[in-house]
């Protein structure tokens, strides 16, 4: 009786834990820290870029495991410091191998004015626990400046869309952001 009793409270404590909104899947949930690293092997971004246009970061990666999960998105910015991360989920499709863009709209939050300077660390974290190389991209508010065309290996065949960094920007003329925006 002793031993159906253990039994059964060890099922209980491996099923109840997970909550019926949890989007992970019973393997999922049991994955132990461990593997093999993600590996960014190429990225690219334009230094400059119109305030108000749309920032594209060219990114490939890889993992052997097949388990990336997410990318881990830092913003700092001169004369504000740096902003929360923020992550984008990595599609399952993407989760072993990937060569896209992920997109910033600079046109969120506060207007920046010009020459306003910020820099963008991503790097990608898997199921795993692991994290991958960290590539950090300048970028400058630049009147007129125009996104050219990618480098190889970004200018062949088509890219996927790898999903959209949500952060809004703060004028630390206007204050720390906390105030109503008109």
């Amino acid at each position: 009786m002793k031993r159906i009793a253990t039994v059964v409270f060890i099922g209980i404590l491996v099923v109840f834990p997970m909550k019926a909104g949890d989007s992970k899947s019973l393997a999922e949930s049991l994955v132990k820290p461990g593997g093999t690293s993600p590996v960014i092997t190429h990225w690219f971004a334009s230094e400059e870029l119109s305030y108000g246009d749309i920032w594209e970061i060219y990114l490939e990666a890889h993992d052997p495991d097949g388990d990336m999960r997410q990318f881990v998105c830092a913003f700092t910015q001169v004369a504000h410091g740096p902003y929360s991360s923020e992550y984008v989920i990595i599609k399952k499709r993407h989760r072993e191998r990937m060569k896209g863009y992920l997109r910033f709209p600079s046109f969120t939050g506060d207007r920046l004015p010009e020459w306003t300077q910020l820099s963008l660390t991503i790097y990608i974290r898997d199921k795993g626990g692991n994290t991958s190389n960290k590539v950090v991209l300048p970028l400058v508010f630049s009147r007129g400046a125009k996104q050219g065309p990618p480098p190889p290996p970004f200018d062949i065949g088509e890219l996927d869309k790898l999903g959209t960094i949500p952060v809004k920007l703060i004028d630390p003329q206007r204050g720390n952001g906390d105030e109503l925006k008109p």
